[in-house]
């Protein structure tokens, strides 16, 4: 199958490549720059090229910035599907208008490119936070009235029912991975998000109370509701849902690629408690944000734009993901505590994070 990939070199991007690649695959990514197509290209494993191709473009126009030649070439190659994966992530809304660029203006952009190449197929990688405020999401479109936490999210859900808007032209299906994190087995992470933003936070107050032991005696807040789930997902079983799906996915399905396992965000922090050797850092609700000293206040600032997400009460119903992985002879995962202390392990003592 010959396959387009936008945002191939991004976290989730690089992982699907080369598994696509792996699984016979040719792949043409969608490169900005110089410096992005060299950094993919020496990611990628020598006898996997001869099936690679970079395509130098951007989202900014329908086509994607290539000349006539250029997308004719792309038309006679037949490209049979298309995952978009390219997006502007970012939980601070005065970056709005970036963001609905980016996300819904750059996925018509891509829509209307794989119309005019006669793609058959579009696979959308979106996120299972497009449920905005409510407590339980189907996998199905939801309301772009909302209400959303962030712009982000609303970005999202618009440009989920774009691609939706597109059916009668293209075969589409959406994939809604929730908060990625590292690689299941060597725990290598290429993001600074969520998760890895906390550990930079307790890593930088560790070592400023190494300057000042005199305080390891107090006691610092961190604001989290210790009992609310935080859904992880490995970024190798994102790939791999999704590299799956090329041969199993169907049209007009929308597929939440979750945790199966009810992971609460007291023992996310206990497990980094001991893996960083933290004994004077504790959890409150942040309905207590009152109580917190100036100190406390300024030590949870970075992750400021993260609070609703560490203190919402939120399920995922994945049963299209199930039904696609039983049918690739394949199990969900299940991101439990033994599982994710061997990942934040494998992290901090990891090449990335030396």
């Amino acid at each position: 199958m010959k396959i387009l990939v936008t945002g191939a070199t991004g976290f989730v991007g690089k992982k699907l490549t080369k598994s696509l690649l792996k699984k016979g695959h040719a792949v043409y990514a969608l490169v900005r720059s110089e410096r992005k197509k060299k950094e993919l290209i020496e990611a990628i494993p020598a006898n996997l090229q001869n099936r690679f191709s970079i395509v130098f473009g951007s989202l900014e126009d329908a086509s994607l910035g290539l000349d006539n030649d250029k997308l004719k070439e792309l038309k006679q190659d037949g490209i049979d599907l298309v995952y978009h994966s390219a997006a502007y992530l970012s939980f601070d809304d005065r970056e709005r208008g970036v963001s609905f660029d980016v996300n819904v203006e750059g996925t018509r952009h891509i829509l209307e490119f794989s119309r005019k190449i006669g793609v058959k197929r579009f696979f959308h990688v979106s996120t299972a936070y497009t449920l905005g405020m409510k407590d339980y999401a189907e996998e199905q479109l939801h309301d772009v009235k909302g209400p959303f936490v962030n712009s982000y999210e609303e970005s999202k859900c618009h440009a989920e029912h774009l691609v939706f808007s597109y059916k009668d032209d293209l075969d589409v299906s959406i994939f809604r991975p929730s908060i990625i994190i590292g690689d299941s087995v060597s725990g290598e992470a290429e993001t600074t998000f969520a998760l890895y933003g906390m550990l930079r936070s307790f890593q930088l107050f560790k070592k400023r109370m190494e300057r000042r032991p005199a305080e390891l005696a107090r006691t610092f807040a961190f604001l989290c509701d210790e009992g609310s789930p935080s859904n992880f997902v490995p970024v190798d079983y994102v790939a791999d849902v999704l590299t799956e799906a090329a041969e199993l996915g169907e049209k007009e399905k929308i597929y939440h690629i979750t945790n199966s396992y009810e992971l609460t965000n007291g023992a996310i922090f206990s497990i980094i408690k001991k893996t960083l050797g933290l004994t004077n850092v504790m959890l409150k609700p942040k309905e207590e944000i009152g109580t917190l000293t100036q100190e406390e206040l300024r030590f949870n600032e970075p992750l400021a734009v993260f609070q609703t997400y560490l203190s919402k009460q939120v399920a995922f119903d994945d049963s299209n993901t199930r039904a696609l992985l039983k049918k690739a002879g394949k199990e969900p995962v299940y991101v439990d505590e033994p599982l994710l202390s061997h990942m934040i392990n494998s992290y901090c003592r990891g090449p990335v994070h030396a």
